[in-house]
């Protein structure tokens, strides 16, 4: 029987991106295993990292300082340091990609298809790539049947994030028919929790910051979502990573699904002196407001996701502790 430490023993993973919200949570989880991941970002300083991972973080992983568009420095990373698996999350989000879409695609459809020429160019000891697509490949729920949105539902994008997932979406397939890379992709929508601080999808976790700093908050959109609790992703990411599928498979990621509404009711029963301060845009966006995730729970689980109300309380909690140790960054609620 092959067990689990000796699967982290034999993997060297690289993580692109790994200065943001789920990169920081995968560098979590890996270090917990016993593995000494390799980070590719072009950040410099990994604040969200070291508030997720540890203040001594930077001393158990080797960090790549590099730019995802340039594909020489990425087969470089993985050939110099033996990469067995990719996890790739570098990416911009909806409103970087809205306000320049031609820097967004480098970014996100460009560096995707560097990750897996990468790949491909490890003549087979990278063993499959991870990464993180979204639900943004689907459109608003108007354009769906009633219910949750199936795996194999029709991708109709609303923004140029929606267009360039689905491009990478496009592109593991085609990686894996010509070249028998395997690849899993993995949707979810609206992130929460400790480190997420940027994107449309942030404002909830956006707003538990603000309650436990006593600011008042506008989450800008509203109707209904589906959450999911961070670290449920990271879960996921390394469950794909030490997986043996074969084939280019994605999979959406469903957590809880939930009006905008009750969650601003929730941060308030579990913070009441944030009752009055956090409010809402009753307007929704043009994602679903519910995922299907049966084919990730035959394929890859079973997987328990965190429940919204815990959710939430672990990420005030989380913010109140970083507060009461002088840590807490508010520098995107200034």
């Amino acid at each position: 029987m092959i067990r689990r430490c000796d699967i982290v023993r034999s993997m060297t993973t690289l993580i692109t991106g790994a200065f943001g919200c789920i990169g920081s949570w995968v560098v979590r989880r890996l270090l917990a295993d016993g593995e000494r991941p390799v980070v590719f970002d072009l950040g410099d300083d990994p604040w969200r990292m070291r508030a997720i991972a540890g203040d001594d973080v930077e001393q158990r992983i080797t960090i790549v300082r590099g730019d995802i568009t340039d594909k020489d420095a990425v087969i470089r990373v993985v050939n110099e340091h033996a990469i067995t698996t990719i996890i790739h999350l570098a990416a911009w989000q909806i409103p970087l990609c809205r306000q320049d879409p031609s820097r967004g695609a480098a970014i996100n459809v460009v560096g995707t298809a560097n990750v897996f020429e990468a790949a491909r160019a490890s003549e087979g000891r990278v063993r499959r790539v991870v990464y993180a697509s979204s639900a943004a490949v689907f459109g608003a729920p108007a354009l769906y049947p009633p219910g949750p949105i199936r795996d194999d539902a029709p991708r109709l994008p609303a923004t140029h994030y929606g267009v360039y997932k689905v491009a990478n979406e496009e592109t593991a397939r085609i990686h894996w028919e010509e070249h028998r890379i395997p690849s899993m992709g993995f949707r979810p929508l609206s992130v929460y929790g400790p480190g997420r601080d940027f994107g449309l999808t942030a404002d909830p976790t956006l707003a538990m910051k603000a309650a436990v700093l006593g600011r008042s908050y506008q989450i800008r959109w509203g109707g209904a979502t589906d959450l999911i609790y961070t670290d449920d992703v990271a879960r996921a990411l390394i469950t794909a990573a030490r997986s043996s599928l074969d084939r280019a498979r994605a999979y959406n990621l469903h957590g809880s699904s939930a009006a905008i509404a009750d969650v601003v009711t929730l941060i308030e029963t579990a913070w009441p002196d944030a009752k009055g301060r956090i409010s809402h845009v009753e307007q929704a966006i043009p994602f679903p407001a519910a995922l299907d995730d049966t084919r990730y729970q035959k394929d890859l689980g079973p997987a328990v996701t965190t429940a919204l109300v815990d959710g939430v309380r672990r990420t005030l909690d989380e913010f109140a502790r970083q507060r009461a140790e002088g840590r807490l960054d508010a520098r995107e609620l200034a």
